[in-house]
């Protein structure tokens, strides 16, 4: 048999009130201060869509890596708005990449034949598309080394610096190509010829003997 006092009806509790001045447990969690939401940062004068904000965790990434960008000149506030979908795309695969390691990749489904069967999880797939989208985003704003250097490269061209990038020999091959004569003009050689013949003179004439 149970011991000690029976505990109120939820309504008796909430008319009687609380004399004993005790803190319920959902004033406890009221009273704890909410974490500040962070907020986005202007990187060089690039601004973050308005509605960026709605996702704290989107904002963060956008803090984290918008000021990279902009150091290498890779992101103008044209690309303001693409850069920001980016970044709610990121919070998105975040999402379906913790539900497929809580969950798994496969669960238990019934087929169209009433069949026991395995299906992947639909986070698996959505976590597949998002890396095709997000892949494709990186490679044009350079966050990958191969498509940096291009960008980069580019750039340099544009004002002037394209040596800095060019390709250097292979190591291998340090053989070097001989220098060729300058193409030589018929009449120039005709010129020489009658210089060193005018140089010509007798052979001198032998003593008799």
């Amino acid at each position: 048999m149970a011991r000690g006092r029976k505990p109120d009806a939820p309504g008796l509790q909430e008319a009687k009130g609380n004399p004993g001045k005790r803190q319920k447990s959902k004033a406890k969690q009221a009273s704890k201060p909410a974490e500040p939401k962070p907020t986005p940062v202007a990187a060089g004068g690039v601004k973050p869509p308005k509605w960026l904000r709605r996702s704290p965790a989107a904002t963060e990434v956008w803090n984290e890596f918008a000021p990279l960008l902009t150091k290498l000149n890779l992101l103008t506030p044209l690309d303001a708005f693409p850069f920001a979908r980016y970044c709610r795309y990121v919070v998105d695969w975040l999402a379906a990449d913790k539900a497929v390691s809580k969950e798994g990749v496969w669960f238990n489904a019934t087929d169209t034949n009433g069949e026991k069967t395995k299906k992947r999880h639909p986070a698996f797939h959505a976590r597949q598309e998002l890396e095709k989208c997000l892949s494709s985003i990186e490679a044009q704003f350079g966050m990958r080394p191969d498509s940096r250097y291009k960008l980069l490269a580019e750039q340099a061209r544009a004002l002037g610096f394209g040596g800095l990038f060019d390709q250097p020999a292979a190591s291998g091959d340090n053989t070097e190509t001989p220098a060729q004569p300058d193409a030589v003009d018929e009449d120039d050689i005709g010129d020489v010829i009658g210089v060193m013949k005018g140089m010509d003179s007798p052979p001198p004439v032998g003593r008799p003997n």
